[in-house]
């Protein structure tokens, strides 16, 4: 089974400022070319919303639709606890995205730390999927990202932790530094093809052939295609064990969605 970890799609089809396309027909039409068996979507703040995404892909079979939540459109961290409780009390455990940028709050704001919280006290905890690319010009205190996410899973162990891009070129020393935490697992979109050639492919290769249970593969579409990234992940991890790319590919996020 290969599926990828990390597409999305908009309302209108439109990405930000760029020309790439972002409907979901486009998104169909590159999975079908790619050959994988599906993907994960993940709505994102302001270009579309749960109801509207599992509206658009309640007939898509192919097409996991997934949630974002944000909390800085609450008042305070009780509030914005509660309304993620109200949310997702009464779901099956699927990914809930969260995306400090978009949703224009620091990683140490409160309200996302009460979300979490509440998380933890949930029959069935949700998997928190959070962008590791903390930093934009809006971040006005840098934070230690290794650190940030050691913390995090410590604090929250009943919840499985994705991080989104992996920490992009900070991917080893968080996979080094959250080693021992088996709850923490490391998209590869985006940080594959993006940093492909580099010193960052040399340590996903690495990650993959030692930590192969906890790397998820992803493209990040629209921005990379599914088989671009097909094409980046063969070429960076080169011949490592089947049953490790395999796990990679699709086996991982299966596990934890419950599908295999």
């Amino acid at each position: 089974m290969i599926l990828d970890s990390n597409t999305h799609i908009t309302r209108d089809g439109k990405w930000f400022h760029t020309i790439h396309d972002a409907s979901l027909e486009r998104l169909i039409h590159d999975v079908k070319l790619s050959g994988i068996d599906g993907a994960i979507v993940l709505p994102l703040p302001g270009t579309i919303s749960n109801s509207e995404q599992h509206a658009m892909l309640q007939d898509q079979q192919q097409l996991i639709s997934c949630s974002a939540f944000n909390p800085a459109l609450y008042s305070s961290p009780y509030s914005a606890g509660e309304a993620f409780r109200k949310e997702f009390s009464n779901q099956k455990s699927t990914i809930v995205k969260f995306h400090h940028r978009f949703g224009k709050y620091h990683p140490h704001d409160e309200r996302f730390m009460e979300v979490l919280r509440v998380n933890e006290t949930l029959d069935t905890p949700m998997i928190i999927a959070v962008c590791g690319l903390l930093h934009d010009r809006n971040i006005r205190e840098a934070v230690y990202m290794p650190g940030y996410f050691f913390n995090l899973a410590q604090r929250f162990f009943r919840t499985q932790i994705l991080i989104m891009h992996g920490g992009g070129t900070q991917i080893m020393q968080v996979a080094e530094i959250c080693r021992d935490l088996h709850h923490v697992f490391f998209d590869l979109s985006m940080t594959l093809s993006k940093y492909r050639n580099t010193s960052v492919s040399q340590d996903i290769a690495w990650l993959c052939a030692h930590y192969d249970r906890r790397m998820l593969w992803g493209s990040d579409f629209p921005e990379t295609s599914p088989q671009q990234a097909l094409e980046d992940f063969y070429a960076t991890v080169g011949n490592i064990a089947e049953e490790k790319k395999k796990n990679i590919l699709g086996d991982n996020i299966a596990r934890l969605l419950g599908l295999i």
